[in-house]
């Protein structure tokens, strides 16, 4: 098999960068203006505004070779950027196919972080796992 026909986390259905592109498309759908970013740094994969003042902080992740210690530091990214900003919510955004490994940390304990758990699977269907609705 030629290397470019292996699988690659930076591309197909369940990679980061397609959590962010499906989740970025459905916010501005919910009416979310998101924040460009720089693709390198310390900056959270999505930063939205909506309209009605509230902030959105989204880390994301996807399929890897190793989710479980990807989706350890995604919630670590989160925690990081929790600066008490009020009407400021967060999320972890994961693919379909990771969703165990998040659901690792309770939901009960998301819910007093505040941090709700978002998928997206491999049609391109965003589906909130807990947490507060947008």
């Amino acid at each position: 098999m030629s290397d470019a026909l292996m699988w690659s986390p930076n591309n197909g259905s369940g990679s980061e960068a397609t959590v962010v592109e499906v989740f970025s498309k459905w916010l501005a759908e919910q009416g979310w203006e998101l924040t460009r970013l720089p693709a390198h740094g310390d900056y959270p994969d999505i930063d939205a505004r909506h309209p009605d003042g509230r902030r959105l902080v989204v880390e994301a992740k996807g399929f890897t070779r190793d989710s479980s210690t990807d989706l350890d530091a995604g919630y670590g990214q989160l925690l990081r950027r929790m600066k008490g900003e009020p009407a400021t919510t967060y999320a972890l955004v994961v693919a379909g196919t990771v969703v165990r490994f998040a659901q690792r940390v309770p939901s009960e304990v998301r819910s007093a972080l505040g941090i709700s758990l978002y998928t997206v699977d491999f049609t391109g269907k965003v589906a909130l796992v807990d947490g507060s609705p947008l």
